[in-house]
């Protein structure tokens, strides 16, 4: 049976911040988790968007007030969406076809799950080499 998404830890290397949180607030939260990213949530928690240390350094480069700008102004939108039951080989292939910003899993609902971090990518390529070798 193939991998699938829910094979991977989605549940490190991020957190997670309001649309309506601000820019100051992400930083703070981004200082705690280096080399992580802010998934965007709405009140449903549902994805808007993603912020990493590029999209911050952009907004304070542009002179932004970063006590009163909020974080829905800010973020990254361009997503690639998956669900738990995924399989790897596909979603990798999607990654690949489409170098999105960012990776999320969500539910059935459309709620988010997890983040899919770099890391995850690189366990996911190993799981999927693993599978071919054993001709799985």
């Amino acid at each position: 049976m193939g991998k699938t998404v829910r094979d991977l830890t989605l549940d490190d290397e991020h957190m997670t911040i309001g649309g309506e949180d601000t820019i100051q607030e992400a930083a703070k939260r981004l200082l705690t988790l280096p080399g992580g990213i802010l998934v965007v949530l709405n009140d449903e928690n549902r994805v808007q968007g993603v912020i990493g240390q590029r999209q911050l350094v952009k907004a304070l480069a542009d002179g932004v007030d970063a006590s009163s700008n909020r974080c829905h102004e800010h973020m990254e939108m361009d997503l690639l969406t998956v669900r738990l039951d995924d399989d790897l080989a596909g979603v990798l292939s999607d990654v690949k076809a489409r170098s999105p910003q960012a990776v999320v899993a969500v539910d059935e609902n459309e709620e988010f799950i997890g983040y899919f971090s770099p890391g995850d990518y690189q366990e996911a390529v190993q799981l999927v080499k693993n599978l071919k070798g054993l001709k799985l």
